[in-house]
């Protein structure tokens, strides 16, 4: 992988770094000073400020990541891949929410970019079990924000778990937003048992079942289906959505909308 790049900018420098150090133990100051083209005082000075934000721990000699960098360096990667498509997603999905409404938005990478267009409405509630899209809401100052769930997920930053579950059985919301690990004409599903559990209870108290899933998602199966075909009212996808699930979806009432 070639990392090489006299003129970027720092933030995208300390990026490759916490990137590098994914793969490796560890890295020594040198090595990362070759690797970037940069003297090993710039890489001194990356590697105090990425110490200060939590990404890597300082060693003799270099570093070597910390849990956060791993874990948000995973989270970043997800989001990057098909990100003009979850745009697109985000954007239509976004436009189905209004001031004043209660929403459930999951753990997902395209419920984040959702969240991240609700900025401007005012009293509205949301409902996650995602912890970047809590944060991410946390600015807004009309929206109320509710974290459900109980154990914590490494890989995707989500809380699952049956801590909460009388609690979700007693939710009301407008609209649920659900990524999916697979999307078939059987319905959509979920790798994790945990979380498919817990988007099954919210399946069942949101009055719209929304899909929000990347056509790469469509075919194929996961572990545990969280929502039939007659549970879902409407999936917003790409439109390389493969045409045969599209068709056995819309024959079973399901709108998909294609972006």
């Amino acid at each position: 992988m070639a990392y090489v790049d006299h003129g970027m900018p720092p933030e995208r420098r300390r990026e490759q770094i916490v990137g590098y150090l994914s793969t490796h133990d560890r890295v020594g100051v040198g090595e990362l000073s070759q690797i970037l083209g940069v003297s090993e005082v710039t890489i001194r000075k990356d590697l105090d400020v990425l110490e200060s934000q939590g990404l890597l721990l300082r060693i003799h000699g270099g570093a070597m990541a910390s849990g956060r960098g791993r874990l948000e360096l995973h989270f970043t990667t997800c989001e990057r891949e098909h990100r003009e498509e979850k745009r697109r997603i985000a954007q239509a999905a976004a436009a189905l929410v209004i001031s004043g409404q209660s929403i459930f938005l999951d753990g997902s990478t395209t419920a984040l970019q959702v969240a991240r267009l609700l900025s401007d409405r005012n009293d509205l509630t949301v409902v996650t079990n995602g912890l970047y899209t809590a944060l991410e809401l946390n600015f807004s100052a009309g929206i109320t924000t509710i974290v459900v769930g109980g154990i914590m997920r490494h890989r995707s930053s989500s809380l699952v778990g049956n801590l909460n579950a009388d609690l979700l059985l007693r939710l009301r919301v407008d609209i649920g937003f659900f990524g999916a690990r697979a999307v078939t004409g059987d319905g959509m599903m979920e790798a994790d048992i945990a979380e498919a559990q817990l988007k099954q209870r919210m399946v069942q108290v949101s009055a719209l079942t929304v899909g929000i899933v990347d056509s790469s998602k469509f075919g194929g199966t996961a572990f545990s289906v969280f929502a039939l075909p007659n549970e879902i009212d409407r999936i917003i996808t790409g439109a390389a959505a493969p045409a045969t699930i599209v068709d056995e979806l819309r024959a079973q009432d399901v709108t998909v909308d294609l972006v």
